[in-house]
């Protein structure tokens, strides 16, 4: 469940499926400097700006915001997909360790050579069908609970 459904605020989803989350908005995940000359569509100065649009003077580390620095105890299950050459790697890794490591079901899936929300390109990419496929998958696995 969603912070707020657990804290009684709103109805609980069952499960949550992201695709290259952006789980750290203060931007200290190595891999921003790491997969920086792989990612073709984000950069630390793209990321810089959209949090300063979104956050504008907010603690980047508000887990309101950057859910990486909240408490994730009773968490829903949740499905990450990320591209290994995208510089979010470390976002969504650290996010499912966090998660399993607070009692949280996490399944995360890295796919080799794929960049920032490859499943977007379902037309043209194989692990794209594949990546919706496991999520269609994961979906129906925690709508049927």
């Amino acid at each position: 469940m969603t912070r707020a459904a657990r804290d009684g605020g709103t109805a609980s989803p069952v499960a949550a499926c992201v695709m290259s989350p952006w789980i750290d908005l203060a931007l200290n995940g190595d891999s921003i400097e790491t997969r920086a000359k792989h990612d073709p569509l984000l950069s630390r100065r793209a990321l810089e700006d959209a949090r300063r649009l979104y956050l504008g003077q907010a603690d980047a580390k508000d887990p309101r915001a950057s859910p990486l620095y909240g408490d994730l105890t009773g968490l829903l299950p949740v499905l990450l997909h990320v591209g290994e050459d995208e510089i979010l790697l470390d976002d969504a890794r650290r996010y499912a360790d966090l998660l399993a490591n607070s009692g949280s079901s996490a399944e995360l899936h890295v796919w080799q050579g794929m960049a920032h929300v490859f499943p977007a390109n379902v037309a043209l990419l194989h692990a794209a069908r594949e990546a919706l496929n496991l999520a269609g998958d994961f979906l129906r696995r925690n709508l049927a609970h």
